[in-house]
């Protein structure tokens, strides 16, 4: 951490030194201060503990920037102190208000302006105005206007920049698949601002906002940001050598400066709002698109105007933007396809919408398939329908278990009505006045007293006090009695009685009893059978783990609770080292009783209840740990790695020459925000990442800035 201490404190050395160096012939009027916004990005990729280091290292780069441009000790240190409190104030009020540190996002960056152009910048300001107004009579308003539009304009334009160089957005940016986009945005982004900013006779200046508009549209924040800090660095340059349509202003440069300062910052503003909106919006539209169910989007003329791949890959095609515009009747018989539309209509007009709707459907080679569908109108801001969305869920296996159950049900329905059974007959005062053999041998103690004349209550009570009917109370038993009711007994000896009993006109009650023993222990077969069911489907079938399936639904009731509760959920992504070279050596049946082993271990670590292994797929195994924070998963962690390597199993084509596992870590620590699976599963796929990068047979956990970080070397 000191040695990033120093690079800070070089780099802002530098900057300083440039950014007064360049102001010589303008008496130190900066037209945008890239310092500050250095160490500002700097010190937002940090946890607060770092940056005791950050802020020396600056302060003295600062100091010694200004003894170079010729300021005196007590100047230059006082200047840079102000600079540090500047920083200061700024990254405490940020991370203090957001604990997202990704700036492409709405939120933070909307954070991070206002913060930058309010408090942070003028209070830096008014204290440096003050103070060069008190050491060398300077003009107090002067000073303050110049320090706080240059310091600001580079918070807001440099720092966004400067946070995501070391993100994947700008190697995205050359990537084959967009680089000839990227060239030609660049090509006709340079372009304009050559034709605006080299020639001082027309007024062109409008011209650069249609180009730094198209750079943020189609490169998304990195090319919002790169294109204003282009922007204003060559709208500095060509307004200090009187080019371009600032040059053309009739007023000092003071004042020409302020002008591509207010240019800049508009522009930095709009474009930096118009990144994070589009960002925001291909981020759920990549959910949209890869979201395990079928979610599409209709207008009011039931059009496809948005639809994820799976409706794509659904109606036999491969792309999304195949689908669009199209309706149903594009994709099925004419029939089928009027249905859906008036069902989609009365959904958008008559607002009625379809909510968990079952429906059969043959698909092209003529297989039962079963689909659950929801849909649901959709409103403008002023409440006006504007088109319906809606999701449909393949329930083919769902549905395979409720055909089993029914089935069951029904063959316990015909065991019943096969059975012969007691019969009695009570008055409305509870005297039997008739009952068969079968009704009394039913009861094996109480059977010789249940006879015509006999008065039932007290019979109910005696068959209560010998044990024959642990469960019975009398008193309700001869009120539903009376009442009708079918009511089942469970007797000493585990025999099940079904009682039923009805009420005539006379004030009688006739009461069938039958001994359904069987039914029960069918029944309970069956309700077996139907777990059993369950388990295979939420099972995989080589480890006896938790199969990827089951994982999904069980994270995501996990980290609803522990969002309920205010506690942590923490996620142990392992991945076996060397898995297929491990398969090519040894053979696959080898390879299969090595994840048996390994799975093996992962449960024997399992302790708590809640906790469980899953195996998320391939090599790839998932530990979830809820109400544990991420220090403590990494302990587990490293505990689970210690028992694999325990085992022992030979690997020749490992470097450790023996079975080893990597493992990222990662939790959500829920403080009232949206955490979601999604969330956690990338951040310990990105430390699992790390770990395999490091050298595999290693840990290592996230840090909260997109990249694992080792902790076991």
């Amino acid at each position: 951490m000191r040695a990033g201490g120093a690079v800070v404190g070089i780099c802002v050395f530098v900057t300083a030194l440039a950014g007064i160096e360049l102001t010589r012939g303008t008496e130190r009027i900066a037209a945008i201060w890239i310092s500050n916004a250095v160490l500002l990005a700097a010190v937002l990729k940090e946890e607060r503990s770092s940056w005791i280091f950050l802020f020396p290292a600056a302060w003295l780069g600062n100091i010694l920037a200004n003894l170079q441009s010729g300021d005196g000790l007590l100047t230059a240190a006082t200047l840079s102190a102000v600079n540090m409190i500047e920083v200061l104030i700024c990254a405490l009020l940020v991370t203090g208000l957001t604990k997202e540190r990704d700036f492409r996002r709405p939120r933070p960056m909307f954070i991070l302006t206002a913060v930058s152009m309010g408090p942070a910048c003028l209070l830096s300001a008014g204290i440096a105005a003050f103070a060069l107004y008190q050491m060398t009579g300077a003009s107090f308003i002067s000073v303050f206007a110049n320090w706080y539009a240059a310091d600001a304009l580079g918070l807001i334009t440099v720092t966004p920049l400067l946070l995501i160089l070391n993100r994947g957005d700008l190697a995205d940016l050359f990537h084959r698949r967009v680089l000839l986009r990227t060239l030609f945005v660049l090509v006709v982004l340079v372009t304009a601002l050559a034709a605006v900013f080299l020639q001082s006779t027309l007024p062109l200046l409008f011209l650069a906002f249609p180009a730094i508009i198209l750079a943020t549209f189609c490169l998304g924040f990195p090319g919002a940001a790169f294109s204003v800090f282009l922007t204003a660095m060559i709208g500095l340059w060509s307004t200090m050598y009187g080019l371009g349509p600032i040059a053309l202003i009739q007023e000092s440069l003071r004042i020409k400066l302020y002008a591509l300062q207010l240019f800049t910052a508009t522009s930095s503003i709009t474009s930096f709002a118009i990144a994070c909106l589009l960002g925001e919006r291909t981020l759920l539209m990549s959910a949209l698109s890869q979201a395990p169910d079928f979610h599409y989007i209709k207008n009011l003329r039931s059009e496809i105007v948005s639809a994820n791949l799976n409706v794509a890959r659904h109606v036999g095609l491969r792309t999304t933007t195949e689908v669009l515009g199209k309706t149903d009747f594009d994709f099925t018989n004419r029939e089928r396809a009027k249905e859906l539309f008036i069902e989609e209509q009365g959904v958008m007009f008559s607002n009625n919408p379809v909510n968990n709707k079952v429906e059969r459907v043959l698909d092209a080679r003529g297989n039962e398939r079963w689909f659950e569908t929801s849909k649901v109108p959709l409103h403008s801001a002023t409440g006006r329908v504007v088109g319906m969305a809606g999701v449909t869920r393949d329930i083919m296996e769902r549905r395979s278990l409720e055909l089993e159950l029914k089935a069951g049900k029904e063959r316990l329905d015909l065991i019943l009505s096969e059975m012969s059974g007691g019969l009695a007959v009570i008055n409305s005062d509870g005297f039997i006045i008739f009952c068969n053999e079968k009704y009394k041998s039913l009861f094996p103690l109480t059977g010789e007293l249940r006879n015509p004349g006999a008065y039932l209550p007290s019979i109910l009570a005696l068959s209560k006090e010998k044990g024959e009917a642990p469960g019975l109370d009398p008193k309700i038993a001869m009120r539903k009695l009376k009442e009708g009711a079918d009511d089942e007994l469970e007797l000493y000896n585990g025999t099940w009685l079904r009682i039923r009993s009805n009420p005539v006109a006379n004030g009688n009650t006739t009461i069938v009893v039958s001994d359904v023993t069987d039914m029960k222990k069918a029944y309970f077969e069956l309700r077996g059978m139907a777990k059993k069911l369950e388990l295979l489907a939420d099972t995989d079938g080589l480890t006896g783990l938790f199969n990827r399936r089951s994982f999904d639904e069980r994270i995501e009731q996990e980290i609803s609770r522990c969002r309920r509760n205010r506690k942590p959920i923490s996620l142990i992504m392992i991945d076996v080292d060397r898995f297929k070279a491990y398969n090519d050596h040894y053979g696959h049946q080898a390879g299969d009783a090595y994840l048996q082993n390994v799975a093996r271990v992962l449960e024997a670590t399992i302790k708590r209840p809640a906790d469980f292994v899953a195996r998320y797929g391939g090599e790839e195994m998932c530990i979830v740990l809820p109400e544990t924070e991420q220090s403590g998963a990494f302990v587990f962690a490293e505990h689970v790695r210690l028992a694999v390597n325990r085992l022992a199993i030979a690997h020749a084509k490992s470097e450790k020459m023996h079975v080893t596992i990597s493992a990222g870590v990662a939790a959500l620590v829920h403080d009232g925000k949206a955490s979601t699976a999604a969330e956690l599963i990338y951040r310990a796929d990105t430390a699992l990442y790390t770990a395999k990068s490091g050298g595999r047979d290693r840990i290592a956990c996230w840090n909260g800035s997109g990249d694992g970080m080792l902790r076991r070397m």
